[in-house]
């Protein structure tokens, strides 16, 4: 299950990236663009719930650090639908702990027994 979120968040990942150059380049990024992008995201997060469900208790971290990466994407969103641009702070918070908690999942993934102290 933790390879099946792994490759999802990959593909989130990538989404991500052409939406933060996007908007470097001062071009907006589509709405149905970034809304497949939160699916993906949230079908990622499912994944990642249900291995903890399963008793992978290593995963409480992701799962509190998407909690906050969620509540940033939706701050970008509801800014963007106001007409405004999202806050660069907000989008580089947003992006840096995204890496993090990809990271750490990548981890756990690849290193099924490994544990965090």
């Amino acid at each position: 299950m933790l390879m099946g979120a792994l490759a999802v968040f990959t593909l989130v990942a990538a989404m991500g990236l052409m939406m933060i150059r996007d908007v470097w380049r001062g071009q907006r990024v589509g709405a149905a663009y970034a809304l497949v992008h939160a699916a993906a995201a949230l079908l990622g997060s499912a994944l990642v719930i249900a291995a903890a469900l399963d008793g992978d208790t290593r995963l409480y971290a992701n799962i509190g650090m998407a909690v906050v990466i969620i509540l940033l994407g939706l701050a970008m969103g509801f800014a963007v639908k106001k007409g405004k641009t999202a806050p660069r702070l907000v989008l580089m918070a947003h992006a840096v702990l995204a890496v993090a908690c990809y990271g750490l999942l990548g981890f756990f993934a690849l290193n099924p027994d490994a544990v965090l102290m």
